[in-house]
């Protein structure tokens, strides 16, 4: 038996037997470092570690991950269900199309699908049930609406493509954003005709001054994604400087304007946010180890050679390449898998053409279908604990969702324009 295949056995028993992914990966590491073709000193171990999470770019994250926190706790998430409610509650499927509208405005906050699936779903998976929606919808919705959130910018798992790659991170940002809004407009269609089969209720019409009303109170909030954004697009900051911003931002409307985010709720929230970025980096500095035992066998020369020699067409790569993703992210976090997997398939991206920033999108769009796709998707178990049903009903409710998004990445593969042409209009390459 050959090391690839005592590491690929090795990774998936300690896989099926529920170890950390973090420890899955240094285990499986080790064993590849046992019987490699060109031995490495197990010395070297630390400094590769190191080596993978000592990249500038990856700043961004813990200020990202904080925003996200305070955002929870601050009153913003409460305004903006305030603001859309007003707006197009009154709309067929009111409540979800408040559940999509409000996870675009998240999504420029906090750059995480389970964040945003945590904050929106708090909220407003009882609001919907209370109104009449069955509790199962409620979730899906909001499992579908979460995703939004790491592909309109800025996005956590971008930046993680961004410092596998060393590509731009503001141009994964532009490149995502068609696609966030994309998803968002044809989730809205979709809401829309369910409660019309299904004849799901609808919020009464607001009065005209009350909304105006709830939109000047939710104005602070709806600046805090133009900061962040706009600081990066006009090269005022970096995406790391961004993300500060971002943070202070969310501090002055929820501490200052608001005046729900108490010194005590802070301290809580780093120590949170301390936990979060802890473990990805723990999983970051693994998967760089992993990644140069992979080196070793020649994994990424072989996986090129065998991919090239079933196609050299892009799109069929592509559509390839996302079920795979999608496979993978039913099982296992994004972050191994963009670190793991995204290195050794770019040198193929790059023999066949293909953009880099348009490979970006397909990777992080299918690996957030596969959060809401059993056996194991995280979206997918956060959102049945936090209404409390089981997996089977969740999808009963999710499949018209699922097919949505589907179509979606089908369209994204098969136009790469839609992620190319704000990136090439901003950002340019030279």
């Amino acid at each position: 038996m050959d090391g690839l295949t005592l590491i690929t056995i090795t990774f998936f028993v300690l896989f099926i037997l529920r170890v950390p992914v973090a420890f899955v990966l240094m285990a499986t590491s080790l064993v590849g470092l046992v019987f490699a073709p060109s031995p490495i000193p197990i010395s070297t171990l630390p400094t590769t570690f190191w080596q993978g999470i000592n990249h500038f770019v990856l700043m961004a994250i813990p200020f990202f991950v904080l925003m996200g926190d305070l955002a929870l706790v601050s009153g913003v998430t409460q305004r903006l269900v305030n603001v859309a409610k007003a707006w197009i509650g009154h709309i067929s499927g009111g409540l979800a199309h408040v559940s999509v509208s409000v996870n675009v405005v998240m999504a420029g906050m906090s750059g995480s699908d389970l964040a945003d699936a945590a904050a929106t779903g708090k909220l407003l998976i009882p609001a919907m049930t209370r109104a009449g929606y069955p509790v199962a919808y409620a979730a899906s919705i909001i499992a579908g609406a979460a995703m939004i959130g790491p592909l309109i910018p800025p996005s956590i798992a971008l930046i993680l493509f961004a410092a596998a790659t060393e590509a731009s991170v503001g141009r994964l940002f532009l490149a995502g954003a068609v696609p966030g809004v994309l998803l968002a407009i044809f989730l809205m269609f979709q809401a829309y005709f369910v409660a019309k089969i299904n004849n799901y209720p609808k919020e009464p019409k607001v009065p005209t001054a009350q909304r105006w009303r709830d939109t000047v109170v939710g104005l602070p909030v709806l600046c805090i994604p133009v900061i962040v954004l706009g600081s990066i697009l006009t090269g005022i900051a970096t995406p790391t400087e961004a993300a500060v911003l971002g943070v202070l931002a969310v501090i002055l409307v929820g501490g200052v304007i608001y005046r729900e985010l108490s010194a005590k709720e802070f301290s809580r929230q780093l120590s949170s946010t301390a936990r979060t970025v802890g473990s990805v980096f723990l999983i970051i500095g693994a998967a760089a180890i992993f990644g140069r035992v992979l080196t070793l066998y020649g994994a990424a020369d072989g996986l090129a050679t065998w991919m090239t020699g079933v196609t050299t067409d892009p799109i069929v790569f592509l559509l390839g390449i996302a079920l795979l993703y999608l496979l993978l992210g039913a099982m296992l976090d994004t972050v191994p898998i963009i670190l793991v997997f995204v290195p050794l398939l770019m040198p193929t991206v790059t023999a066949l053409g293909i953009s880099e920033v348009h490979f970006g999108v397909i990777t992080v769009f299918s690996l957030l279908i596969g959060l809401v796709t059993p056996p194991y998707g995280l979206t997918m178990f956060l959102l049945c604990r936090m209404a409390n049903i089981s997996m089977m009903s969740f999808w009963l409710k999710l499949w018209p969702i699922f097919i949505t998004k589907v179509f979606t990445l089908i369209l994204l593969v098969v136009f790469p324009q839609l992620t190319t042409w704000l990136p090439d209009l901003f950002m340019p390459l030279n």
